[in-house]
């Protein structure tokens, strides 16, 4: 156990208190304050996050837990809520051994935001820690990527002045009050940032999350609190669907042009927007960048403590049971209907939602329910069952007038009206309809139905009641049935088809049943052959295997590598060339690693090249090392070449031969 620690202050880095620690333990190298806190001198210190945490709490002893530091002392919490909770299970994991899995498991590697490499820093919030603490610290919320302003200030974050490119990769920063330029009058310090109030207002959402207990709310908890924002804006049609393209626009069209493309978040109304469409439809397609959750909040008007608060999504009509709207049944009011279906109006495109009660009551309402209150109210009933017939049968044998039995049982008087004409069944009033129809039918042969329905609603009413099956076998033709034979309906539809696809090449097929479905199920149903032939090839979906283009994006990275490598070379101290360096020179997190550089074959060919075992280094730095010794006409004494390149005994007397004949070389081409 330590004798002490740094302890963290308010909001630092476990790496700001480590750095701290190195300092006032009087440590040289930081070999040996890896050694002491970890017990490992080769670790690779992470700036956000950290690992082998558990073997640093046992150091530090009791005071300490891996839960605290990892909630209160790393920018996890930031990342917490868009995970699932096995992935929340998993990064802990990480963080307490090696870590290596974590920026693939929080999405950090597939976004193009990513992490923050370097320390950044708010002036007014170092003048506050030194008054207050008598030193300056790494704040976590200043470290969260995307995130540029203070969220407390709202001034725009400094980088700490250091050469990142050569400071040591074992080693943590502490800041040093001597180059912090904190004292410039604010009267010189010019922000001419256009996107200031959006990212201000980001950053202080940012900084909310570290507020959430990290596993009390997860990605699917999110998700569902994410559908009731949709359902509540109607982006969300046949219950379940999302209105992806318009809310595409609808989304890019809530920012300043040129932000969305600051943070590589756009997508053009044409294009899949693959992270929107995981936000909106499937969370567990991708990972997303906690940052773009940030965004997809701030176009609703929300903000983290609105989203916690937020009920999660049950539907356009809520959580069952549902009230029986019967007002004749004993259960009337009472939460006993079970059975819903709900439907998409075409007409509005609407929701509507059928109630079913056991008692045989249907009614319906239009969703979603914007408030509790609205499912105690129903639009139409589609039928009244066995119960409320009863009753009404009974109020009609009390003679109450319609507008009391309307009153009653709650329904309109003229449906009272019209349920008491069908009630009135009698032989002779049954004779009498049928021959209304017949004789209308005869002087009237080329109307249909529909203008039957017009000239005797009443008769229609009480024979569809009472007499049905001989009305259905003897009501008119539908009029388009009755004007138009089947032949010359084929020709019409076809006539329709035809000119939609000769004036549009690429119309598809589901846009023709879609815009013309009367007319692509009638020759489907009775036209199959031409239906076959002449409508468009039906497109088959290929679904992708990557949301990433590894083709162009190994086309980037070999360039990049090939153009910084010959620079490399050329430093004035000698640096071993290897694939952590091109990735801590390019900011590209996967040219350190193995595991996705099966889909980089030209990257990782020239890196196989180009990059050095540590005899290679040897060799080469001692080679260069001649080359000098040379030049200055100097004698190459192997003992001093081997001091002054820092190569021990056994690995020099392997390379000898090697730097011998170099020499043997270089000597004859000076005399030839």
């Amino acid at each position: 156990m330590l004798p002490f620690f740094t302890d963290p202050y308010p909001n630092e880095l476990l790496y700001s208190a480590i750095g701290r620690y190195h300092f006032y333990s009087g440590n040289i190298s930081f070999n040996e304050t890896l050694t002491e806190l970890f017990g490992d001198r080769i670790l690779l210190p992470s700036i956000g996050f950290g690992s082998n945490m558990e073997c640093l709490v046992k150091i530090l002893g009791n005071k300490y837990s891996v839960e605290k530091l990892i909630l209160e002392n790393t920018i996890f919490p930031f990342f917490s809520p868009f995970i699932t909770k096995e992935k929340q299970m998993k990064a802990y994991e990480d963080m307490n051994g090696n870590g290596r899995g974590l920026h693939g498991r929080l999405g950090i590697v597939s976004s193009k935001i990513g992490v923050k490499s370097e320390v950044f820093f708010c002036s007014d919030c170092v003048e506050d820690d030194i008054e207050r603490y008598g030193e300056p610290y790494i704040h976590r919320e200043h470290q969260l990527p995307g995130i540029n302003y203070c969220p407390h200030h709202e001034n725009i974050l400094m980088k700490y002045p250091i050469d990142y490119k050569t400071y040591s990769r074992h080693g943590y920063i502490r800041f040093d009050k001597r180059e912090l330029d904190i004292f410039v009058p604010k009267s010189i310090e010019v922000d001419s940032n256009e996107f200031k109030e959006i990212e201000v207002k980001l950053s202080q959402m940012a900084y909310k999350l570290f507020s959430i207990p990290i596993g009390s709310i997860a990605l699917d908890d999110v998700f569902k609190r994410y559908r009731t924002l949709l359902r509540q804006d109607n982006w969300i049609v046949n219950n379940t669907n999302v209105r992806s393209k318009d809310f595409l626009k609808a989304f890019n069209s809530k920012f300043p042009k040129g932000f969305l493309e600051k943070f590589n978040s756009y997508s053009k109304g044409n294009q899949v927007n693959y992270w929107l469409q995981a936000i909106t439809i499937d969370p567990n397609r991708k990972e997303v960048h906690p940052f773009r959750h940030l965004l997809f909040l701030y176009f609703f008007d929300q903000d983290i403590d609105t989203l916690i608060k937020l009920k999660e999504d049950v539907g356009p009509f809520g959580n069952g049971p549902w009230p029986c709207l019967n007002v004749a049944a004993s259960h009337y009011k009472e939460l006993v209907v079970t059975d819903l279906e709900v439907a998409k109006r075409k007409s509005t495109g609407a929701l509507v939602g059928k109630f079913k009660c056991l008692c045989g009551f249907i009614y319906t309402r239009t969703g979603p329910e914007k408030d509790e209150s609205e499912k105690w109210i129903r639009d139409r009933v589609n039928a009244y069952g066995e119960e409320w017939e009863s009753k009404f049968d009974e109020l009609r044998n009390m003679n109450l007038s319609s507008e009391e039995i309307s009153g009653i049982l709650k329904i309109a008087e003229s449906t009272v009206r019209q349920k008491l004409l069908i009630k009135e069944k009698s032989t002779e009033r049954t004779q009498s309809y049928r021959e209304t129809l017949l004789l209308w039918k005869d002087e009237n042969p080329q109307y249909g139905r529909k203008e039957f329905r017009s000239a005797h609603r009443k008769v229609l009413i009480y024979l569809y009641h009472n007499d049905r099956e001989w009305l259905e076998a003897n009501l008119p033709m539908k009029r388009e049935n009755l004007l138009i034979s089947h032949e010359e309906k084929i020709k019409k539809y076809r006539s329709i088809i035809l000119k939609v696809i000769n004036k549009n090449s690429d119309v598809s097929r589901s846009f023709l049943w879609e815009k013309y479905d009367v007319a692509c199920k009638y020759l489907y149903e009775n036209d199959l052959e031409w239906y076959n032939l002449n409508f468009p090839e039906v497109i088959k979906y290929t679904p992708k295997t990557s949301f990433v283009d590894w083709e162009s994006r190994d086309i980037e990275y070999h360039d990049k590598v090939k153009e910084i490598y010959p620079q490399l070379l050329k430093e004035e101290k000698p640096i071993r060339i290897t694939r952590g360096l091109f990735s801590k020179r390019l900011n590209i997190f996967i040219l350190s690693t193995k595991r996705e550089m099966d889909k980089l074959p030209k990257t990782d060919a020239l890196l196989n090249e180009i990059t050095e075992t540590i005899r290679e280094f040897q060799v080469r730095r001692c080679c260069l090392k001649i080359e000098e010794m040379i030049e200055r006409e100097e004698k190459v004494g192997f003992e001093k070449l081997r001091e002054a390149c820092a190569v021990n005994l056994r690995d020099f007397k392997i390379i000898k031969p090697t730097l011998e004949d170099y020499i043997n070389r270089k000597y004859v081409n000076q005399r030839t």
